[in-house]
């Protein structure tokens, strides 16, 4: 029986922006940001960040899946809708939304007030099969099923450019990189995940959860 692939996993032929597709935009206020040549309404998202352009081939075209991933703008969609990363149906429930977060075992227990995350929820019918299937419950880890009362976006992560040689171009300074919306924005930052913060945390039995 093959291992479904959920909604959020990247391909090996959905491809990134290139270096020549950026440039350098100069704000109203006079300070450089990274942008597209050819830019569009929908490059940024509300709080000014550059988000990452993704190719999309056609459906028997894409390659294939990188377990190990995630889509930038399928996670970003995700996060912001709380739909479910295998399934993206609504993950959302009136008593709450679950999310998974992995417990090392030499490590001390998860801080449920204090947790920040880049995995999208999950609806219940699709919490079994994650836990079934993901390669990440390996080396050690162990998934936390988390019921969360409420999230709330807190930042985004990517890669970090700085501009290098003249004519101007871009070259990346740092991979992961995160910028919180409570912080001034990375201007030379292009978006690869969308974080957020869970409050209302409690750990619940997956055994326990509806299946419909």
């Amino acid at each position: 029986m093959p291992v479904p692939v959920p909604y959020v996993t990247a391909y090996t032929n959905e491809l990134g922006p290139r270096l020549d597709e950026l440039t350098v935009e100069i704000r109203p206020n006079r300070a450089p940001q990274i942008a597209y040549v050819l830019p569009t309404p929908n490059d940024r998202d509300a709080h000014g960040n550059l988000w990452a352009r993704m190719t999309r081939p056609p459906e028997g075209e894409r390659g294939r899946p990188l377990f190990e991933s995630m889509d930038p703008l399928r996670q970003r969609e995700c996060m912001q809708g709380l739909l479910c990363q295998v399934c993206a149906k609504p993950a959302e429930r009136e008593d709450g939304t679950l999310f998974i977060e992995w417990q090392h075992a030499n490590e001390p227990p998860i801080r449920l007030d204090r947790i920040i995350t880049d995995m999208p929820p999950l609806c219940p019918s699709c919490v079994p099969v994650s836990l079934k299937h993901c390669r990440f419950l390996r080396d050690e880890k162990s998934a936390v099923v988390l019921l969360v009362r409420k999230s709330v976006p807190s930042g985004v992560s990517g890669t970090l450019f700085r501009v290098v040689d003249n004519p101007i171009r871009w070259t990346t300074s740092e991979n992961d990189a995160y910028c919180s919306f409570n912080k001034p924005r990375q201007p030379a930052l292009i978006a690869q995940r969308l974080y957020r913060k869970l409050r209302g945390v409690t750990v619940v039995d997956p055994d326990s959860l509806p299946t419909v």
